[in-house]
């Protein structure tokens, strides 16, 4: 390991060390001793052959050229651009050149050039033999000598046992035949083999445009590009064509550059003798070519004389290249800039070049010619071949080049118009195309496009860019052929219009007419484009399916907006971009042609009025009327414009029924700002009344009655009671009351947390003793919270046996909807509750009251508040067992309240014994009530 390190930095020493010594280290000394060589001389030859000559001056550095990334050529990025999605997008071609130019030909003598000095070349046979060259002469005989020779300052070769040979002048080959003959006329027998094995140094001149002028000496073997290069090369203000050679003072070559670069021929590069002085003259006249040529530049010229010899020089035009406008700039006479345009003819391209001309090779037109494209919802998408006679079946021969989900029913072509620089639409339908409808079957032109939809996607989206580039064509007097269509349609937005298009194909375009459309009711808003005014028209679909030439489907002009709509959609907020249109557009002294309804119409609100709008129309625009409308009397208001500055509104009766609004009726026509009001029927029921009575009726169910039937009228109707009914116990419970009982039992309880702080923070006679702080207020809140029911019944007390069995006015009841009636069984039991020691029923007898049959439970407790028992009679109403004198204060001790059967007799927990607040009484008595109320419901159909 320890050898090869030693070997390896031995040959980076060794390779540095060559690139520090210069040619001039290598050049022998021409000092030449007799003795000295004869010694040399007598070597024993080795056994080999002859030798190729190392040159002894020049050893060349090699520098390694920086890698540089590759970028691509303009033919590979030409190549990559033809190879993306076909487009028929035309982009602008601006004449500027992006193409930096440089003077061609100057990086020849660059440091790296291939033309520098070589080693281990062989002596050529006409090298001139000089002073300094060194021979190598092999004798082979009886004995092998070698010699190594070298040509003295007198130009002779001192060779031993011959003497002096003069090679000075001589050619390598009469060198050698002179040697030879000496040598085997003094030595008979033997063979000879001669070879330079060190050549001379020269000294040349370089000077004129180059880097470094100078003397320079250089090898015997240098030629006139090596010693230019070696030297630092030609500036960019010499010339690469008119390169001289010049020997004792007459030029002997003259070298051109580009005959080298262009076509290899390298014969001028002449070898360089001593005392040769090479001459770069400054730089001829120039001419720049750039664009769309092989190698764009800045070149020299000498005999071209055309811009057709340019190109050439250039490398010719790229297959991009539209040579019909080729630009030629120059400085004319009067010393401005001027430009000459160089067509496709021979002659033109015959123009004469002037120094300084800069030639522009512009590209062909970004433009697809003779192809058509198919895009959408299809399988291969892209772009083909245009020929002519091709139509759409050529390129959608079946339904198996489409995707699933494609729509049948309307495609479009996207046209070019080159004469007039427009597009234009045609629709057209593939289930017809498929059918062998000729007519769907359109012949197409070069540039069309064809767009496929889907039945899903968004279609406006899809053809936006039409849309957009049809609105950039357009001008006042030619606007763009764009119609809008909003509302109840399958794809609402902008749609290219076709030329002669009626209402139904364009929504045909959009998808076709949805179910659920309004048939009677469609508007149509066409804009002036030289007045930017609006004029409103109301249509019927259904006329225009039946008529389809016909007024109500007419032909759609540009700038048409269409409305459709169902009846869900709210049609005055979808007008209402129009109505206020409308009003912008009316001038001074004039009204609006805008009309309005309300009342019971599905859409009330604003809407144009248009031409010879009536009644009809108007009721027809908002919908139609409702079920509850009353079609006898409508009200409709008439403003008047009173000498333009004042108005003035007066009501009219008119009848909105079917026979008076017809088309052969008393159909009024409007004027602006008039406005219908549909009426209510007078005493209409928007939902049929419905009760239901259960219990001991001989047909009990649920019943629809008439608005103001009665309790009485309505047992009639179910056949009367049992013979088990207890109608004292009537459960009666309605809706309107359950809600209104809720709501008080939610507005009290919310209000029981302010009450229990107002306590606490109010002065008071030992209010420490009657409220503990810690305890009292939340103990009382969770007793009245239990005491409340979750959700209140709605039980309306009432006197059955007065309003049924008498059918008395004053008692019997109006019914509701959703009114329940429940007549229980008789029961012969009095229930007594709460806070007695055994609570449970007894039987009714007559004659004892609420107290005795709280004994018969066992009486209070000791935590009971008797004075605050209440009793629950069957019928719902509560009762409380205090005197009748007063309800306050030791007058109202209790009394032995008489009860029903059926009833409920409940005794409450004292309060005041648990936390000794006297006030909760007024609420403990209310929610007793309710809540006693509530559950006697439930006890009595148990």
């Amino acid at each position: 390991m320890k050898t090869i390190s030693f070997l390896a930095k031995y040959l980076v020493l060794a390779s540095l060390l060559l690139q520090v010594l210069s040619a001039e280290t290598y050049a022998l000394g021409l000092q030449t001793l007799a003795k000295r060589q004869l010694a040399d001389a007598v070597i024993p030859p080795p056994n080999r052959a002859e030798e190729v000559l190392e040159e002894p001056v020049a050893i060349p550095v090699i520098v390694e050229t920086p890698s540089v990334d590759e970028q691509p050529s303009v033919i590979e990025e030409s190549a990559s651009q033809a190879l993306d999605s076909i487009s028929l997008e035309e982009k602008i071609q601006s004449q500027s050149i992006k193409t930096e130019l440089s003077q061609f030909g100057y990086d020849l003598f660059s440091g790296n050039s291939m033309f520098s000095a070589s080693t281990g070349i062989s002596v050529p046979e006409t090298y001139t033999i000089g002073p300094g060259d060194t021979f190598v002469v092999q004798i082979y005989g009886v004995a092998d000598i070698e010699y190594q020779l070298t040509v003295t300052r007198d130009g002779e070769l001192l060779l031993p046992e011959v003497g002096a040979l003069n090679v000075n002048g001589l050619s390598f080959t009469e060198a050698k035949l002179v040697i030879n003959r000496e040598l085997e006329r003094q030595r008979v027998g033997v063979k000879t083999a001669i070879t330079l094995s060190n050549l001379r140094t020269i000294q040349v001149l370089v000077v004129g445009e180059v880097e470094r002028p100078g003397s320079y000496p250089v090898n015997a073997f240098s030629t006139l590009i090596s010693t230019l290069t070696n030297v630092g090369g030609i500036k960019r203000s010499g010339s690469l064509r008119n390169i001289e050679l010049k020997r004792n003072g007459k030029v002997v070559d003259t070298f051109d550059a580009y005959q080298l670069l262009l076509s290899g021929d390298d014969s001028a590069n002449s070898y360089l003798k001593h005392g040769d002085v090479i001459f770069v003259p400054p730089i001829g006249r120039t001419v720049s070519i750039a664009g769309e040529v092989q190698r764009p530049a800045i070149y020299e010229i000498k005999q071209e004389r055309t811009v057709d010899d340019l190109v050439k020089l250039s490398g010719g035009y790229l297959p991009t290249a539209d040579r019909g406008k080729t630009q030629v700039e120059r400085i004319s006479d009067r010393g401005v800039y001027t430009l000459l345009q160089v067509g496709k003819q021979s002659s033109a391209t015959q123009l004469a070049l002037k120094s300084g001309d800069v030639i522009r090779v512009l590209p062909v037109l970004e433009k697809m010619d003779s192809v058509v494209l198919l895009t959408g919802h299809v399988l291969t998408p892209g772009g083909y071949q245009w020929s002519p006679g091709d139509r759409v079946s050529d390129l959608i021969d079946s339904p198996d080049l489409l995707r699933q989900g494609a729509d049948f029913q309307t495609s479009l072509i996207q046209r070019e118009l080159p004469s007039q620089k427009r597009t234009e639409v045609i629709y057209f339908s593939l289930e017809a195309l498929f059918n062998g409808d000729t007519a769907a079957d359109i012949k197409l032109q070069p540039r069309d496009q064809i767009i496929v939809f889907d039945s899903h996607s968004d279609r406006a989206k899809q053809i936006s860019d039409i849309v957009q580039k049809l609105r950039n064509e357009s001008t006042v007097t030619d606007p763009a052929p764009v119609v809008e269509v909003k509302g109840f349609v399958r794809h609402a937005g902008a749609y290219p219009l076709e030329s002669g298009a009626r209402l139904l194909d364009v929504l045909g375009a959009t998808g076709g007419i949805k179910p659920g459309t309004d048939m009677e009711y469609a508007v149509l808003v066409r804009t002036d484009s030289l007045t930017d005014k609006i004029d409103v028209t109301n249509l019927s679909l259904r006329k225009a399916l039946v008529t389809k030439a016909g007024d109500h489907n007419p032909h759609i002009k540009p700038r048409d907006r269409i409305y459709i709509f169902d009846h869900e959609i709210d049609r005055s907020y979808l007008l209402k971009p129009e109505v206020d249109r409308l009003i912008a557009q009316t001038p001074f002294g004039k009204r609006a042609p805008i009309v309005n309804v309300n009342g019971r119409v599905r859409d009330s609100g604003s809407f144009p009025m248009a031409a010879g709008m009536r009644l009809r129309d108007l009721i027809i625009a908002a919908g139609g009327m409702k079920e509850d409308a009353f079609g006898g009397s409508a009200i409709l208001s008439r403003q008047y414009l009173l000498d333009g500055e004042f108005t003035k509104t007066h009501d009219l009766k008119v009848s909105v029924n079917e026979s008076d609004i017809s088309e052969n009726g008393p159909n009024k026509i409007l004027q602006p700002y008039d406005q219908l009001t549909i009426r209510v029927k007078p005493e209409w029921v928007d939902k049929p009344v419905t009760v239901t009575i259960e219990g001991e009726v001989l047909y009990p169910g649920t019943y629809r009655v008439d608005r103001r039937e009665t309790l009485c009228g309505l047992v009639q109707h179910v056949g009367g009671f049992t013979e088990d009914a207890y109608t004292f116990g009537t459960v009666f419970l309605r809706e309107s009351v359950k809600q209104q009982e809720q709501a008080s039992l939610d507005r009290l309880m919310g209000q029981m947390d302010d009450l229990l702080a107002e306590v606490h923070m109010s002065p008071g006679v030992n209010k420490d003793t009657k409220m503990p702080v810690n305890q009292g207020a939340n103990d009382t809140y969770q007793i009245i919270k239990r005491l409340t029911p979750e959700k209140a019944v709605g039980r309306l007390v009432i006197d059955m046996d007065e309003a049924v069995t008498r059918c008395r006015e004053d008692a019997d009841v109006v019914l509701e909807n959703g009114d329940v009636i429940k007549v229980p069984k008789y029961r012969e039991q009095v229930s007594v509750v709460g806070q007695v020691y055994f609570p449970t029923s007894h039987k009714f007898e007559q004659g004892k009251g609420a107290l005795d049959y709280i004994n018969l439970s066992g009486g209070t407790k000791e935590l009971a508040q008797r004075e605050h028992a209440y009793i629950v009679q069957a019928n719902g109403e509560v009762m409380s067992v205090r005197s009748s004198v007063s309800t306050w204060g030791w007058l109202g001790s209790p009394s032995n309240v008489k009860v029903t059967p059926g009833s409920t007799v409940y005794v409450p927990l004292s309060v005041d014994r648990i936390n000794g607040r006297e006030f909760t009484e007024t609420w403990i008595d209310m929610f007793y009530k309710l809540t006693l109320g509530a559950a006697s419901v439930d006890f009595l159909f148990k």
